[in-house]
């Protein structure tokens, strides 16, 4: 597993849509190949880059807010509402308006399939092939002062921000149009967008000009453990289940990747017969299996998947994995939105992400064996067991048992 984290870190930057990020997914097609699965890298549209989409809604605020200055009319105060309902969107999901006017973002799966004649489901390993930029926004510092817990223990988004100055600035249109003498309260208000939109460009831009991590944590390893239990799962192969193997492109940072592959091949996967194993950032810490995700709307997984994980990791074998509700968005997201059943697994430290995610520290030599090696071992023993419950037929009668969550629910963590 070291051996192909070292080749994928040694590519050329694999951002998103990126020459290196198809390098990794053809590296991966090429291993995959030679164990007698079929692969495919393929084409895929995606929405535009994030720090784009930060950009230019801080952009449209700020010029909206010079606007106002020079006109307390309607016109700033339409605009402003209209940004901000855009913004909104991008957070909770819709409605999304200002990426429709923007260049889209062009990346790639890779996916690879055993064919077992006979089989009547699948079981696919996911991680995804690209990396994120090393912007100030996820320096250690920054990351520290963002973690800080707020309302429900969710840890402070950036988005937040920039809604808080749209809000503000909405407030002061509004006061600026209903009264005929200037606001000092309005003036104020206004100036204080300005200095949050302002910001927020400068981080935008900052993220958008980032240079590409070396990515051996995240997500070299999770590329390195879908590979060597596709080496064991061929070697052995399961009674009931197809292997799939898929490498997504665009994971950084809204799973672009994942949701072409939803459009591209959900006609080939039935609903109730198709099982994702998603491995993200599995290098260093602790395992954790993942119930659920989202920052603004929770998104639980179905929960036959967790259930199993959850059942693993009580076994001596794994030592106690833990549970672990995510703040972000995996690439088991879209597919669990699609109505497939999906679980993610992930390492932590000291129940955090590791501080070396997205920084130019997360290299080779970060990684550490035993977690590759218990992720691994794990995989191969939910795979096998999600195929022991198909076959049986307890998943398709949701026999499996839900997965036990406390009144507080499980920890959260951020992972991006």
């Amino acid at each position: 597993m070291k051996e192909f984290i070292g080749i994928v870190t040694s590519l050329p930057g694999r951002l998103a849509g990126s020459q290196g990020e198809r390098m990794a997914q053809a590296a991966l097609a090429g291993r995959l190949d030679q164990l007698g699965m079929e692969t495919v890298i393929e084409g895929a549209v995606c929405a535009p880059q994030t720090s784009v989409l930060l950009g230019a809604h801080s952009a449209l605020l700020l010029l909206t807010l010079l606007w106002s200055l020079l006109n307390n009319g309607l016109g700033p105060l339409l605009l402003t509402s209209l940004v901000l309902l855009s913004f909104w969107g991008e957070l909770r999901g819709r409605p999304r308006l200002l990426r429709w006017l923007l260049m889209k973002q062009l990346t790639g799966n890779m996916v690879a399939r055993l064919r077992q004649p006979g089989s009547r489901g699948r079981i696919v390993l996911v991680a995804h092939a690209d990396v994120a930029g090393a912007s100030t926004l996820f320096s250690p510092w920054v990351k520290r002062l963002a973690h800080y817990q707020v309302v429900g223990g969710v840890p402070l988004h950036p988005g937040t921000i920039v809604l808080a100055g749209g809000a503000l600035q909405l407030l002061a249109c509004t006061l600026a149009l209903a009264t005929t003498e200037p606001s000092t309260f309005a003036l104020v208000a206004l100036l204080m967008a300005a200095w949050v939109h302002v910001a927020t460009l400068l981080i935008a831009i900052d993220w958008w000009r980032s240079v590409p991590t070396a990515g051996a944590i995240d997500n070299g390893s999770g590329l390195a453990v879908a590979l060597v239990a596709a080496e064991q799962l061929v070697s052995e192969p399961l009674e009931h289940c197809e292997l799939w193997v898929l490498a997504t492109g665009a994971r950084e940072a809204d799973s672009g990747g994942m949701k072409a592959f939803v459009r591209q091949f959900g006609h080939l996967l039935a609903r109730h017969s198709t099982f994702f194993v998603n491995i993200d950032d599995v290098g260093r810490g602790e395992l954790h299996f993942v119930s659920s995700e989202g920052r603004w709307d929770r998104l639980p997984y179905r929960p036959s998947l967790p259930a199993l994980a959850e059942r693993l990791g009580g076994l001596d074998d794994f030592d106690g994995v833990g549970e672990v509700a995510l703040v972000g968005r995996t690439d088991a997201g879209p597919v669990t939105q699609a109505g497939y059943r999906a679980v993610t697994l992930t390492t932590l430290v000291r129940g955090r992400a590791a501080e070396v995610l997205h920084t130019h520290a997360d290299l080779p030599e970060s990684v550490e064996s035993r977690a590759l090696d218990q992720t691994l071992r794990f995989v191969i023993a939910l795979a096998r067991e999600i195929d022991s419950e198909f076959g049986l037929g307890q998943l398709d009668t949701a026999r499996v048992r839900a997965v036990s969550v406390p009144s507080e629910g499980p920890p959260r963590v951020r992972v991006d």
